[in-house]
């Protein structure tokens, strides 16, 4: 009972479906008044493979208080300022720290990088994606538009993500919609893909069916977690401090075995990707990035939660640059505190500071990895 009243509880409404899956209906949802003109409130829209995709329009959420504008080309890249009439051969996949939330469409570390470079780079970021999203929307992109060089970057909270159906489950709000997804057996080594749940608008609309929703995710092994967990408690998020949910009992056993699900559908994903880059031949660079939470648990040298994934990547022939060593070493040179320093960089996601400290961390390997090397390091 707890866990069917649990799913009800998070159940959309109808009108958050209606916006959803109508794509006009979302451009004209919440519009906003900016000196006279109308711009539209950036959403999320229904994609019946990746889950969701995103719209152009404005958010209030940047730095100082500022608007945010988001645009997208017509194959579904964030808006390029730099050079965007020219091909790319640089394309990076990822969740909103790719994409760049929070900032304005030339503040991202990609066009940071592609004006330094002389070269564009394609973001096909999107807010909330797992790596595995990432991955799918890879090859999507790539039997369309492809490019020599593929760049995935994966955020501390993506592991996990991996793992959910509907995210609203883990999220614990109603308004989050459903996503491929991977089933993880640990022990037997196994790893299966799964489809989004929900194919259809109609299938969507049957999120708001008490019965069809308790039929489909009443073996949901993140249910299953939740209900094990103190629902108290805020949503899993075990990333930035690796005690953060270790307390005694039952919620320390799951935070491990959710741990360990993670991690091993991240390292089945990067096989994968893997796999894609050497059967087109393409180069692969990979990037950790993580949350401020997961920068100040490095900087106050906690144990990383992500070791084993860690351990596992040592053996990659492939650049990956973990971004926690570029702040370790700059807040070296620091005398502020950590929260002080962090708040440069920081405004929920990167501010425009942090792309940019972002983008000059990646420099160096980029121009490494680029065959022939960027036009300014010819």
């Amino acid at each position: 009972m707890e866990a069917r009243t649990f799913l009800h509880s998070i159940m959309p409404t109808r009108n958050m479906v209606d916006h959803f899956v109508d794509s006009e209906r979302t451009a004209r949802s919440k519009p906003i008044d900016l000196g006279g003109t109308m711009c539209n409130n950036a959403l999320s829209i229904f994609d019946a493979e990746l889950g969701w995709v995103l719209t152009d329009g404005v958010r209030s959420d940047g730095i100082d208080g500022s608007w945010t504008f988001y645009g997208y080309q017509p194959d579904g890249a964030r808006r390029g300022v730099n050079f965007p009439d020219r091909p790319s051969r640089i394309h990076t996949y990822g969740n909103s720290y790719t994409h760049c939330d929070q900032v304005s469409d030339g503040e991202t570390w990609q066009e940071y990088l592609a004006a330094h470079l002389q070269e564009p780079i394609k973001n096909y970021g999107v807010g909330g994606y797992s790596v595995y999203q990432a991955y799918r929307r890879m090859l999507r992109v790539e039997a369309v538009s492809p490019a020599e060089y593929i760049i995935l970057n994966i955020w501390d909270d993506d592991h996990f993500r991996n793992l959910d159906a509907w995210r609203s489950i883990r999220a614990r709000r109603q308004g989050r919609f459903t996503l491929p997804h991977l089933r993880v057996d640990v022990d037997a080594g196994t790893c299966s893909e799964m489809d989004n749940p929900c194919q259809t608008t109609d299938e969507v609309y049957k999120l708001c069916d008490p019965e069809w929703v308790w039929h489909t995710f009443k073996e949901d092994p993140i249910l299953h977690g939740i209900i094990a967990k103190d629902t108290t408690e805020p949503a899993l998020d075990p990333a930035g401090s690796s005690t953060q949910h270790a307390n005694a009992g039952t919620d320390a056993r799951v935070y491990q075995l959710y741990t360990e699900a993670a991690l091993f559908a991240t390292k089945h994903v990067v096989s994968l990707t893997e796999g894609f880059v050497q059967e087109h031949n393409k180069k692969l660079m990979l990037i950790l990035s993580y949350s401020r939470k997961g920068i100040a648990a490095a900087l106050r040298g906690e144990p990383r939660f992500d070791q084993n994934f860690l351990d596992w990547l040592q053996r990659k022939d492939y650049p990956i640059v973990d971004i926690r060593d570029a702040f370790g070493d700059d807040f070296a040179r620091s005398r502020l505190e950590i929260d002080e320093y962090l708040n440069s960089y920081y405004n929920g996601h990167h501010s425009p500071a942090g792309n940019y400290f972002f983008a000059w961390a990646l420099k160096d390997r980029l121009c490494d990895w680029l065959n022939p090397a960027p036009l300014p390091y010819r």
